[in-house]
């Protein structure tokens, strides 16, 4: 990499956004025009997957950069072990100061997993209360059910609008109180969002960004669910679609809905470039923008996350880097989560790197950010064993193929370059049979199904005596939420 002086790393963090909603990377509609002005002059990656499509697995692996199967952080109810080092812990340990503002989902005790500051508390439990029960079937959870779709559009406040603002207060304070300690160490700081995660509502000003504007249906039509492969079938009972059936005039309207959030989250990502522009810290800070997991918002006639398909898989991805980074770039590579990891480390020239690097899945992106690469693996590993599954599910995607195994179902296989919305199944094509086993040798290298599937009901069951424990001595859904502490004593002057 390049022999500039380390920078600051500034990480912006969306929940639930999907890869293909901002302007400068096609989207017809939708506005972003803070995003796009970083992709302007940064880095855009147009085939970023998550290595989990739901919070708490998809942000473990990317803070540990491992993939769930090693992890074992299988859904939101599972503790990351504070004994697992993490990309905070070594930038810590390599001179770096590492903040957290927003969300990032830790379940158990340890809410800092090498953070030295955290400026808020989570928006979501912090205890295994949201544990799933693959011994149950398929079942309809209320909690993520798609009823909440009949109820979209605008709205004067809600929590996740109180949370997101409170995130921005805390990330802009932060940042000026850097700008004074500018000789100091560089520091990682995450500013990590709710938006544009459902319920999908937002106030009027970003509903009535969209009035008249012509808001597009899904692309890939929905089917009947017996008509789905199990996974999304297990997925569709799940989020409750069997008991609910949209209008299009509802379609449309939670549509745009996730349109305005989209744009209030892009104008929070405005708020922190424009206080660091501000405050002169663009110079010599990485700026990346991504998400944990995406969206479905329709196609398939599916919503929310959980599943393989691109909507709920990919993310966004964009680095910008002034003054190192050639902007006005979009890369079609390969990449994921795990890989940002590594490239963070490597930006940060911790010590030891190669050795923690074999530790982990991803591989660093600076080549590709730099302009080489053509050696990429351009592969990425997506994978899920939370809630509404009967058994364990991984995907593999490798050079415009994806592949996907469910255990004990029939693969799947889609070509993405012919196919994007993944309509067409291959598996089962003799001209296919080949490339089919090559994909699946890959996927399960290191991955035995009956395996996963003992640990994460052995996990499960543990869960569930432990929460058990707790509600018969009384103490209900036990947590470990995080409380933020604030010394007033050094907040202002108190000596003039």
């Amino acid at each position: 990499m390049t022999s500039i002086t380390r920078p600051n790393i500034v990480l912006i963090m969306a929940d639930q956004m999907a890869f293909d909603v901002v302007g400068a990377l096609g989207h017809p509609v939708v506005k972003t025009p803070h995003i796009d002005r970083l992709a302007g002059q940064g880095v855009a990656f147009t085939n970023c997957y998550c290595n989990s499509p739901l919070c708490t697995p998809s942000r473990a692996s990317f803070v540990t950069g491992t993939l769930t199967r090693r992890n074992g952080v299988f859904d939101n109810g599972v503790e990351l072990p504070a004994s697992a080092p993490t990309i905070m812990h070594l930038l810590r340990c390599n001179g770096y100061r590492t903040i957290l503002s927003g969300k990032m989902h830790f379940i158990g005790p340890d809410q800092l997993h090498g953070f030295s500051e955290r400026l808020t508390t989570d928006i979501y439990p912090s205890s295994m209360v949201w544990s799933p029960d693959w011994s149950r079937g398929a079942y309809h959870n209320a909690g993520t059910s798609v009823l909440r779709l009949k109820k979209s559009g605008a709205c004067r406040w809600n929590m996740q609008l109180e949370y997101d603002e409170e995130v921005l207060f805390r990330t802009l304070e932060r940042i000026r109180k850097l700008a004074d300690e500018r000789e100091r160490s560089p520091f990682f700081l995450c500013a990590s969002f709710t938006h544009p995660h459902c319920p999908f509502e937002i106030t009027p000003p970003y509903w009535d960004m969209y009035e008249g504007v012509e808001i597009p249906m899904p692309a890939a039509p929905g089917m009947p669910l017996d008509a789905m492969h199990p996974y999304n079938q297990w997925i569709q009972v799940h989020h409750g679609r069997h008991l609910c059936e949209l209008t299009d005039d509802e379609i449309r309207a939670n549509r745009r809905s996730y349109y305005g959030m989209v744009s209030y989250f892009d104008n929070l990502v405005g708020r922190v470039v424009g206080e660091l522009a501000r405050l002169d810290l663009l110079e010599n800070t990485v700026i990346v923008v991504t998400s944990d997991h995406g969206e479905m918002l329709g196609e398939h006639g599916m919503w929310f996350k959980r599943t393989y398909h691109d909507p709920s898989a990919k993310v966004p991805l964009i680095v910008h880097w002034p003054g190192v980074l050639t902007g006005g770039r979009k890369l079609d590579a390969v990449v994921s989560l795990v890989d940002l990891s590594a490239t963070l480390l490597d930006l940060g020239r911790i010590a030891d790197y190669d050795e923690w690097l074999a530790e982990m899945d991803g591989a660093s992106l600076m080549p590709l950010l730099e302009g080489a690469g053509a050696d990429w693996k351009n592969e990425a590993i997506c994978e899920y064993y939370g809630e509404g599954l009967l058994h364990s599910m991984t995907a593999i995607i490798r050079g415009g193929y994806k592949y996907v195994y469910v255990h004990r179902h029939e693969p799947l296989l889609f070509d993405l370059e012919s196919d994007p919305h993944e309509t067409v199944n291959l598996a089962g094509r003799a001209d296919c049979a080949g490339l089919r086993a090559e994909l699946h040798a890959a996927l399960t290298r290191d991955w035995d199904g009956d395996a996963m599937d003992r640990w994460v009901l052995r996990s499960q069951r543990h869960r569930k005596m432990l929460l058990a424990s707790h509600a018969a001595r009384g103490q209900g859904g036990w947590g470990w939420d995080y409380q933020p502490f604030f010394d007033a004593s050094g907040q202002y002057r108190r000596d003039a």
